[in-house]
């Protein structure tokens, strides 16, 4: 399986292969040139470079084509002397924490040597959820089902028993039968047996095989569509909020920061500029002290109004705040330079943007943090800069592996330290 990062090259002519470029087959070249490109409900995964040269975007993860090519992409920010699987154990790290799924399978010892592709570790931490969720217990419901019956029972349904041509001595009747027959289990068992058809683990097809005989009073879901979108939520089916969104990913491939996949084939790709800002919204919230709230991306406050109408929302990734006090918190996926003279790499419409979340979000005074990922290059940004006497803006590296910015920790301890005085 080929292994690049965003932003690598594909070609059909035979190169030596490294992070940035590789060589595939003319088939696996065809089938992402026709499916890559993005419609009008797909993002574009891939652009052509030249006839026999495509370009992958800023997506991250593994893509399979019909022809069985496996391609594995990991986030531009590694290097060729780089340890790849310890880039390959963040990037399950942070899925996971985007997801919200237990973490107990990062310490696999295949996982942390990342031994196994993606799509196998995605179908394991389904199977190790669907274990547990059954040894707990399923959740049974009430389907009703129509039948004909030589005694009364349930309820009558009249219409169809009037309109029986024959048989009059049987009653037309709907029950109310209490079984597995609810649409998370169909779901659930659907995507068992997804894994099953699937894998190329002999240890994930033997526990999906298990699985699958326990669940036999359930059928699959024959639209799946539609009993996604008939999961309930509450008390009663709280121990199935971990298993939906590993299920909707297995059988669907889409989540709303993953696109990308064909049913002939396992593809798991996620945008990388969402994955590291709630990758950083995870680590800045772990790192509060009591009293310190976070708020992934508020949207309270619109640019303008006109009349009576709000006109262009507002939404920074993260909003910290105390009684007292608050933070913006912006997080960029862009490799910054030492190049002082382009500004290190710097956007202006992204300082445009931060000028106006200080504006809305802290009338114009305090504090906003704008953090990269760190790279061994990253360039010493003076700072803070000032929009105005009263309103900064720091420049932060974020190190993905520690999951610090320590300068940003320093100024919201002083900022609290000042508002208790």
């Amino acid at each position: 399986m080929p292994t690049v990062r965003e932003f690598a090259r594909l070609t059909t002519r035979q190169v030596s292969s490294s992070l940035d470029r590789t060589s595939i087959s003319a088939s696996a070249f065809d089938w992402l040139l026709r499916y890559g490109r993005g419609s009008d409900h797909d993002f574009p995964f891939v652009q052509i470079v030249s006839p026999d040269t495509i370009s992958l975007q800023n997506y991250v993860g593994v893509v399979e084509t019909p022809c069985g090519t496996q391609i594995e992409i990991l986030p531009k920010h590694v290097s060729e002397t780089s340890d790849v699987s310890r880039v390959r154990s963040l990037l399950i790290k942070m899925i996971s924490e985007s997801l919200n799924l237990c973490p107990r399978r990062a310490g696999n010892a295949d996982v942390a040597a990342f031994h196994m592709p993606m799509t196998e570790w995605f179908a394991g931490a389904f199977l190790d959820e669907a274990s547990d969720l059954i040894r707990r217990g399923l959740r049974s419901g009430y389907a009703v089902i129509e039948a004909r019956e030589s005694f009364l029972r349930g309820r009558l349904d009249v219409a169809r028993q009037i309109g029986a041509a024959s048989g009059l001595h049987q009653f037309s009747v709907q029950l109310d039968e209490y079984s597995l027959d609810r649409p998370e289990n169909r779901i659930l068992r659907s995507a068992v047996e997804h894994v099953a058809r699937n894998t190329a683990s002999s240890e994930n097809w033997r526990r999906a095989r298990e699985l699958s005989v326990l669940l036999g009073e359930v059928p699959e879901s024959g639209n799946m569509s539609s009993d996604l979108g008939k999961w309930e939520r509450g008390r009663q089916l709280a121990d199935y909020g971990r298993v939906k969104p590993l299920a909707e990913l297995l059988l669907t491939h889409r989540l709303p920061f993953a696109t990308f996949g064909d049913r002939k084939g396992i593809s798991m790709l996620f945008p990388m500029e969402r994955l590291f800002e709630r990758y950083v919204f995870s680590s800045v919230s772990a790192s509060l002290k009591p009293g310190v709230k976070s708020v992934w991306q508020p949207n309270r406050h619109h640019l303008c109004s006109l009349g009576a109408d709000e006109w262009f929302r507002l939404k920074p990734d993260m909003l910290v705040h105390n009684e007292t006090r608050r933070w913006i918190i912006d997080a960029k996926w862009k490799r910054l330079n030492r190049d002082r003279s382009a500004n290190f790499g710097l956007s202006q419409a992204d300082f445009y943007q931060l000028f106006a979340y200080g504006q809305k979000y802290l009338q114009g005074s305090g504090d906003m943090f704008l953090m990269y990922p760190q790279i061994d290059d990253f360039p010493e940004v003076p700072g803070p800069f000032e929009f105005s006497r009263d309103l900064r803006l720091h420049v932060l590296p974020f190190d993905m592996h520690s999951r610090t910015a320590p300068v940003w920790l320093k100024v919201i301890d002083k900022d609290s330290n000042e508002s208790a005085a």
